[in-house]
């Protein structure tokens, strides 16, 4: 072989394997994805700083600040002049605003005047001894020896029933209403303190119709202030009043209080 012909004939065999050397392997099979168990991210359906409570967003307060009934924020309070740190429901934007606009559990037919609460602080030189008054509740001034009386709120289905008797905010009677507010029911309390005394009537699992009595005005929780003091709470969902320490009702894990003008009858 002519030395030019073996020449042409090595550098073939080096250009083929060369080419050899450059054929792609093929790929190894991607593993199978195994399905995630997480499930998808839902979005939230309140917003930053509030917490859902059913089909209610409840604004949280920012750190040491105790919400107002009408939103505001008040300054930070001393450990002598801390009331409950609860997240209120406000009254809502249809709700009256007028005291005058509502039915109060008071015999009188009358719109009683408001002492403290609502739109206005309780005032801190009345005497309350380990009192810590509701945010969203009222006292409501009546006489010495007034009867207290059931209501039959907005929305209610069947009769009251009374779900504690005893010392809370002074003499207090609980009464647990079963409302029906947006095509849910929902378990509304409503907290009346500073009574002399129960009534008869006020019999812990008794069912009360509108205009019953259950208590006598007094000033067992405001010393030298007579008066209706008037709280209004929202049974927590899953939460049953069965079996339940009745005297936990206004345990912020229990109940969250509610601006009375929300569940107050209108006149």
């Amino acid at each position: 072989m002519q030395p030019l012909v073996r020449a042409a004939a090595f550098a073939a065999l080096l250009a083929a394997l060369g080419a050899l050397g450059k054929t792609p392997r093929p790929k190894a099979p991607e593993p199978a994805k195994t399905p995630s168990t997480v499930a998808p991210a839902v979005a939230a359906s309140c917003g930053p700083r509030t917490l859902p409570e059913g089909d209610v967003c409840i604004p949280l307060p920012p750190p040491g600040r105790a919400p107002q009934p009408d939103g505001r924020e008040a300054l930070p309070e001393g450990p002598e002049t801390a009331t409950e740190r609860s997240t209120l429901v406000p009254r809502r934007p249809e709700r009256p605003a007028e005291v005058a606009a509502y039915r109060f559990p008071l015999a009188a037919e009358a719109a009683p005047s408001v002492l403290a609460g609502l739109d206005r602080p309780f005032d801190l030189s009345v005497e309350r001894g380990d009192v810590a008054p509701g945010p969203g509740a009222v006292l409501l001034d009546a006489s010495s020896g007034d009867a207290v009386v059931a209501l039959s709120l907005e929305g209610q289905e069947g009769p009251a029933e009374v779900a504690f008797v005893g010392e809370m905010l002074g003499e207090t009677v609980v009464t647990a209403h079963l409302v029906r507010d947006g095509g849910r029911l929902r378990q509304v309390l409503f907290v009346h303190g500073n009574l002399d005394r129960p009534s008869e009537r006020a019999v812990v699992g008794a069912p009360l119709e509108a205009g019953d009595e259950i208590g006598i005005i007094g000033d067992s929780a405001f010393r030298g202030r007579p008066g209706l003091y008037l709280e209004a709470r929202q049974l927590r969902e899953g939460t049953s009043l069965g079996g339940l320490d009745a005297s936990r009702i206004r345990e912020d894990i229990i109940s969250v209080p509610v601006d009375v003008r929300n569940a107050l009858p209108l006149r």
